[in-house]
């Protein structure tokens, strides 16, 4: 793999990575109702379930991704289905409680899950990958070692995007002290939540 070519490659990740959509929302709405680690799992989440569909796409599977289209429907309806009981649970809390009680503060692990199922819930990420590289990379050329570059590639590209909006997501959620502030974030970040779960279940 050329310089050139990985550069471009990055360059290509990183902005199909920031585009808004489903994994930057559900990011962004962890952060603003949970605080900023756990909406940093989602994000890992994200990047190791979009990892699992890059290494599909380098190894050719596309064909056999579609052929078991209902793993990926089930994956994506299950983190629907999570996002929107978070949404409804945070427009049920009660205004009066603390920072750290206004949503249920779930384990690291689910957060993770919640993010790798939103990503694996995408099977048309396999076939935006698959299109990307025989653009971008000379796949006839392509070494064992270029396909861990290309994962790392996709991997880093997700936590860089995605740890930024759970940073900017975290810092906002720390301004909703007051009873009116909290209830005003348990509205509008439960809406999001069940908005985004509508989002990804309707795609």
């Amino acid at each position: 793999m050329t310089l050139t070519a990985f550069l471009a490659y990055c360059l290509a990740i990183t902005l199909a990575a920031a585009t808004p959509g489903p994994a930057m929302f559900t990011v962004i709405t962890n952060g603003v109702a949970r605080g900023f680690l756990r909406a940093f799992v989602a994000g890992m989440g994200i990047a190791a379930g979009d990892a699992v569909l890059v290494t599909l796409a380098l190894l050719g599977l596309v064909a056999l991704a579609q052929t078991f289209e209902w793993v990926f429907l089930l994956l994506k309806y299950a983190g629907a289905a999570y996002l929107i009981f978070l949404g409804i649970k945070m427009w049920r809390a009660a205004a009066a409680q603390s920072a750290a009680q206004r949503i249920p503060q779930t384990g690291l692990s689910r957060s993770f899950l919640l993010g790798a199922s939103v990503a694996l819930g995408n099977p048309k990420a396999i076939l935006f990958h698959a299109s990307i590289m025989p653009l971008i990379l000379n796949l006839d050329t392509m070494t064992f070692a270029d396909g861990l570059l290309v994962v790392a590639v996709v991997v880093g590209a997700n936590i860089l995007t995605m740890g930024i909006y759970a940073a900017l997501a975290g810092r906002a959620s720390g301004w909703f002290r007051t009873p009116e502030r909290m209830r005003l974030i348990n509205r509008f970040a439960g809406s999001a939540m069940i908005g985004t779960g509508a989002l990804i279940a309707a795609r």
